[in-house]
């Protein structure tokens, strides 16, 4: 009832859509609040607002919301003699790599539903550790005891421009400095290790002239094709419109960045089950001639 209160910023549209009376929601929510401890809203005639005490609530209630519905989840699946196989994976392998490779893992399981969650790298590991995920991938390479960690596909990481856009065919570290750029922001494995290279080739981010971070590939894919400057980007993520030629890839003289996106699960959960054992095997065995 908070998370609905949180997203309408109304206590009386909440209680509508909820069939409770508005009364009976603030009795709920002034008990929530005593039982924190804090406060949770600021009412006024405009409607909710949320306190700094209410922000953290906020944020924590779509992570207790997630966890329930896997709880609930797991529980209908005892009853059912059903199973759903739940994947979580980076961003980039989530949108561009997976979902082809989910179909062909789908109509080989077809009693299995199957769930496809995108999450940075240090989540989906936190996800196989704590069970909440039956099959990860992550960029680069972990060592944790009872985590079977395999390479899954290599892709790298391109200097695009649309075709429109004023750039030589091929440019320098250094040229590209005076060059608009869009970047991913930092929340992407892409974005750090792109960081990390240009650092150690004595090139750091901080002097190329970066317009903004993004927080969606389709966004910067979006503002190139637009014109408006340059992005480096995992190949993967542009092929498509490469292809269609809508953009176009800029060699970059002495940048070579490639990477490694990696499975993961937990070594345990898998042999208590054979057939998830089976899956997961089966899912690595064609992801990386699977890729959309």
């Amino acid at each position: 009832m908070f998370d609905r209160i949180a997203r309408e910023k109304s206590i009386s549209k909440a209680a509508s859509a909820s069939h409770i009376s508005q009364p009976a929601l603030s009795q709920q929510m002034q008990r929530l609040e005593e039982e924190l401890g804090v406060k949770l809203f600021e009412r006024s005639n405009r409607g909710i607002t949320l306190t700094k005490a209410g922000e953290v609530m906020n944020k924590y209630s779509a992570q207790f919301l997630e966890t329930y519905s896997d709880l609930r989840e797991e529980l209908d699946n005892l009853q059912t003699y059903s199973g759903t196989f739940r994947i979580a994976a980076t961003p980039v392998a989530c949108n561009y790599a997976l979902p082809c490779c989910l179909y062909k893992v789908n109509h080989k399981y077809p009693n299995y539903s199957f769930s496809l969650n995108s999450v940075s790298s240090n989540e989906v590991i936190h996800r196989i550790e704590r069970g909440q995920a039956d099959l990860g991938f992550i960029v680069g390479k972990i060592q944790e005891e009872k985590i079977v960690c395999s390479p899954a596909f290599s892709d790298k990481i391109c200097l695009v421009a649309s075709h429109g856009f004023h750039i030589p065919d091929r440019v320098t570290l250094d040229n590209l400095k005076r060059i608009p750029m869009v970047m991913l922001n930092e929340q992407f494995s892409s974005y750090r290790l792109l960081r990390q290279y240009l650092d150690q080739q004595g090139h750091p981010v901080e002097k190329f002239k970066v317009m903004f971070q993004l927080d969606s590939t389709e966004s910067v894919k979006s503002t190139v094709m637009a014109g408006h400057g340059v992005a480096f980007l995992p190949y993967i993520t542009i092929k498509k419109e490469v292809y269609q030629k809508q953009i176009k890839i800029i060699p970059v003289t002495d940048f070579d960045l490639n990477y490694d996106v990696y499975s993961i699960y937990h070594m345990h959960e898998a042999k208590e089950n054979q057939t998830l054992e089976e899956i997961v095997k089966y899912f690595i065995s064609i992801v990386s001639k699977s890729i959309c």
